[in-house]
């Protein structure tokens, strides 16, 4: 498993950290890592997955707001986001 940063993600997907954060929030887009409250990784092989399942197409571009949720996951936790059916 190879876990990327924010960076790298907006880099080869074209989605911006800050897009990718306000997913993290919104407890959807694809599974993260977060193993401390400032460091937050992706899984290439869930990256790839999610960024090509057709549920997913019309999250990718959309600028959406952000808003506040419960904080982020401590102590190395896997963090699940919900699916668009999900919510």
């Amino acid at each position: 498993m190879v876990l990327i940063s924010p960076a790298t993600v907006a880099r080869q997907y074209g989605v911006s950290p800050t897009q990718l954060r306000q997913w993290r929030q919104q407890g959807i887009g694809p599974e993260y890592f977060q193993f401390t409250a400032r460091t937050v990784s992706y899984c290439d092989d869930y990256l790839r997955d999610w960024f090509n399942d057709p549920r997913n197409a019309d999250l990718v571009g959309a600028e959406d707001a952000a808003v506040n949720v419960d904080p982020s996951c401590q102590d190395g936790r896997v963090r699940q986001s919900r699916g668009r059916d999900d919510r």
